[in-house]
C-alpha cells in the first residue's frame, strides 16, 4: 500500500482503511495513520502550485523519504509513525 500510495496519493490508504475499518485492527490501523499523513502533506502540494517548482519536487522528495523510512520499519517489524495531523481518530 505504500508504494502505491507514493505514486496514487490518498487512494490507496482510503481504500485500505474501508476494507479493514472492521476486519484487521493492525492493517486498519496503519492505513489510518497513511491516510492522515497524505492527508497532512496533501495542502502542500496545493500550496506548492503558486511557488516555484523545485517546492513541489522539495515536497515529493520529503513525502517519499518519509514513505521510504516506514516501509523500512514495516519490514523489519519495528514501530513507525509518521509527522501527520490526527484527521482521523484512533477507533480504539
Amino acid at each position: 500500500m505504500l508504494g502505491i500510495s507514493l505514486i496514487l496519493g490518498v487512494i490507496p490508504p482510503l481504500i485500505m482503511y474501508f476494507i479493514t475499518k472492521r476486519k484487521n485492527m493492525f492493517y486498519n490501523e496503519s492505513s489510518r495513520k497513511a491516510l492522515n499523513f497524505h492527508l497532512t502533506i496533501f495542502p502542500f502540494f496545493i500550496i506548492s502550485r503558486f511557488f516555484p517548482i523545485w517546492f513541489m519536487f522539495a515536497v515529493l522528495a520529503i513525502e517519499t523519504v518519509i514513505i521510504m523510512y516506514a516501509m523500512s520499519r514495516i519490514a523489519f517489524q519495528k514501530p513507525y509513525s509518521y509527522p501527520a495531523i490526527p484527521y482521523i481518530k484512533s477507533g480504539k
